[in-house]
């Protein structure tokens, strides 16, 4: 009796991976010369207003954003293994629990497929995970036995970026 015990409290401690994958840590994009040429064009126009109203520090600002994403479209990310267990997922070093993680979704960005998880951290308020288009499906079937799925309702930002990057195209479309 006791070994029946002992065994049922060791098996519900033991971790067990439901899913693992590998994949980029970070959704990216290859930009092409044309779109950096058009960016640098709209930061000068955009810098010259700037500085007539002595708003200096905006335009550092502005070519340090431009900088940032420069590298990051430019410095391919490295491949990283992730896994979702019964306890939680984990991400590189990183774990989160089931009992942090209030809901997920999926999304597309640049040219990867995101799984999006809503914690109730501080920070991270929001964690995203490349994940292959492949899996999806089984992910999903996973995940929902312990967090409801959301539709990703686009806020603010998302519509205000949409917006701008359909009247405003640094690049030429892929039909």
């Amino acid at each position: 009796m006791a070994e029946e015990v002992d065994t049922i409290i060791k098996n519900t401690n033991e971790e067990k991976v439901l899913f693992e994958w590998e994949a980029p840590e970070r959704s990216f994009k290859k930009r092409d010369k044309d779109f950096w040429i058009t960016a640098i064009a709209i930061l000068v126009l955009f810098s010259v207003v700037l500085i007539f109203i002595k708003e200096f520090f905006l335009v550092v600002a502005l070519v340090s954003v431009l900088f940032l994403y420069y590298v990051l479209s430019t410095v391919p990310p490295r491949m990283v293994k992730n896994k979702i267990t019964n306890r939680g997922i984990k991400l590189q070093e990183a774990n989160y629990d089931w009992r942090i993680l209030l809901r997920f979704w999926f999304k597309k960005s640049l040219n990867s497929e995101l799984l999006e998880f809503e914690t109730n951290l501080r920070i991270p308020r929001q964690i995203s995970i490349v994940i292959n288009e492949a899996d999806k499906e089984k992910i999903k079937e996973i995940v929902l036995k312990k967090l409801p799925l959301v539709e990703s309702s686009p806020n603010f930002v998302d519509k205000l970026t949409k917006w701008f990057a359909d009247r405003l195209p640094l690049e030429k479309r892929e039909k």
